[in-house]
């Protein structure tokens, strides 16, 4: 099915939230093959990386690409809020880990999904309300608890989220399994804290951990990446030659914001001389002074359409309503042609220099898991089968 993206700035977007949440999964970094180094970008850079079959012309490059595989909206069970112990359909209901612990006989549930990915999780200073806590922090408490821990609110499994809107169908009906009712977005909440462990993943570039307020960012290697020529032949070759969605962490700093990523559209194309590179880049002079191999260079302007996560109390299927959860960012940035025309690296221009994907990464296989130690991937995707989705 293909989905509208709005490109233009006149269309409103009803983005209900934009959620922020923890780290990618765990990413294989295979080994490099036996070819010429592109030495503009670094080891932990290349395009390799993430595939090492990628077209690198940039004449054969499409200029706009779509997922044919959409993801669905779903949240990203803050820690703050304990992770999917949350009771998101009031007070008086079962959280998503309540209803599974209930319907699989198990215990321990609310425990254990505190621990590993909740409030118990927090590294933080204990606290029993916010004056207890630094600015930006909240005291997050577990149900039925006065004391605390003070916590950011864009940690959650954003990391999980991600991949398994990406590899399983969204479920479409509630199912009710040994006498417990699990509603469509009790299943996502446990088919994304499922997908926390057992994901096999490839990824490209470093996480900057540094606080953007507090930094400048761009003259910490972790931070300058992904490069902008890393990131043009990514998009290029998976959303443009082979349509397939992948994820990027979008914030350029500390925080770590995993996002699927559906499409792009090059919206500006031009050559550009060496001496006005230079000259967009703060410096002067007709030769380039950025990377000695580079013979051609190219300003381009693209669009990247990517889908936000969604309220923690939202239920339903939600793919039907895509368009109200996708979000565009423009880029801004050089990319240099070698003698051959093929892609060797790049430069940010403007905002983009630092307001940029910190890393980008593709899941590739989902194996059985157990979670926190209770909860079990074959049991949760037993019940998505049920209500319509799974893999």
């Amino acid at each position: 099915m293909m989905h509208r993206i709005p490109w233009t700035p006149a269309v409103s977007m009803m983005v209900l939230v934009i959620g922020a949440c923890g780290d990618n999964a765990d990413a294989e970094h295979p080994p490099h093959t036996d070819v010429a180094p592109r030495e503009a970008w670094s080891d932990d850079d290349d395009p390799r990386l993430l595939d090492d079959s990628f077209t690198y012309e940039y004449a054969g490059l499409p200029t706009s690409g779509l997922a044919e595989q959409m993801p669905w909206p779903g949240s990203y069970w803050p820690s703050y809020l304990d992770g999917i112990n949350y009771r998101w359909a009031g007070p008086d209901t079962r959280s998503p880990a309540e209803k599974y612990e209930l319907a699989f006989g198990k215990s321990g549930v609310e425990d254990a999904v505190s621990a590993h990915n909740g409030v118990d999780s927090l590294p933080t200073a204990a606290c029993r309300d916010e004056l207890d806590c630094e600015e930006d922090l909240v005291c997050a408490r577990r149900r039925g608890e006065e004391l605390g821990r003070c916590a950011p609110t864009w940690t959650g499994i954003c990391h999980a989220w991600a991949p398994a809107a990406l590899f399983e169908r969204e479920p479409r009906w509630p199912v009710t399994y040994r006498g417990v009712r699990f509603e469509i977005n009790d299943l996502k909440a446990l088919i994304s804290m499922a997908y926390t462990e057992g994901l096999a993943a490839r990824k490209v570039s470093l996480r900057c951990d540094e606080d953007g307020e507090t930094h400048d960012l761009h003259d910490i290697d972790e931070c300058r990446d992904t490069n902008p020529g890393t990131f043009h032949v990514a998009v290029a070759n998976l959303l443009g030659l082979r349509h397939t969605a992948f994820i990027h962490d979008r914030n350029y700093d500390a925080e770590v914001w995993n996002y699927p990523v559906v499409a792009y559209r090059v919206a500006r194309d031009e050559p550009l001389s060496p001496t006005a590179a230079n000259l967009l880049l703060g410096v002067e002079g007709s030769d380039y002074a950025f990377n000695d191999r580079a013979v051609a260079l190219r300003r381009l302007r693209t669009e990247l359409a990517w889908v936000s996560a969604s309220p923690s109390e939202l239920d339903g299927a939600l793919s039907p309503y895509l368009e109200y959860f996708t979000e565009i960012d423009v880029y801004d940035y050089i990319v240099e042609l070698d003698g051959n025309g093929e892609i060797i690296g790049g430069e940010w221009l403007g905002d983009s220099q630092i307001r940029h994907p910190d890393f980008l990464w593709i899941p590739v296989e989902k194996y059985d898991a157990v979670v926190a130690g209770e909860i079990e991937y074959h049991d949760v995707e037993h019940l998505m089968q049920l209500a319509g989705g799974g893999r």
